[in-house]
């Protein structure tokens, strides 16, 4: 069986880039792995502890983040700088509200209960988070 050089060096140049097109989509689903997997661990969350300053000023700041591609995901509170770290980040939408701490039982749990019909404008699920619109009253 005689085969001709120029078919001889075609078949290589295909195994070649067939081989190279195989390697390139490795190297990137693999970082594209990588990147899911760390994003997906590396929220750390907070539940805030509000101290005597805190109820001095009458309220606290709260963060919340949560998967851009799935409304019905797990809501995560987050510090501060947690939130700051995802807010340029596309694959979280992030959301913060003013929790009130001082007052009477139903002047907190009127603002408390703004604020989070406020940012269920921009996470749903976060008032399925804060139930409680009397966390951290003290009386």
């Amino acid at each position: 069986m005689v085969i001709n050089g120029s078919q001889i060096s075609r078949e290589i140049i295909d195994k070649f880039n067939n081989m190279v097109s195989i390697f390139k989509y490795n190297r990137l689903t693999k970082e594209s792995n990588q990147s899911i997997k760390s994003l997906k661990s590396g929220i750390k969350t907070n539940v805030p502890t509000p101290d005597d300053n805190d109820y001095k000023k009458g309220y606290i700041t709260r963060y919340f983040v949560q998967s851009a591609n799935d409304t019905s995901s797990y809501v995560y509170e987050v510090d501060k700088q947690e939130y700051s770290n995802l807010l340029s980040n596309p694959f979280y939408i992030n959301v913060k509200l003013n929790w009130r701490l001082n007052g009477s039982v139903e002047q907190i749990r009127d603002s408390n209960s703004k604020s989070v019909m406020l940012a269920s404008n921009t996470i749903k699920s976060v008032s399925l988070y804060l139930p409680n619109k009397l966390q951290f009253y003290k009386r």
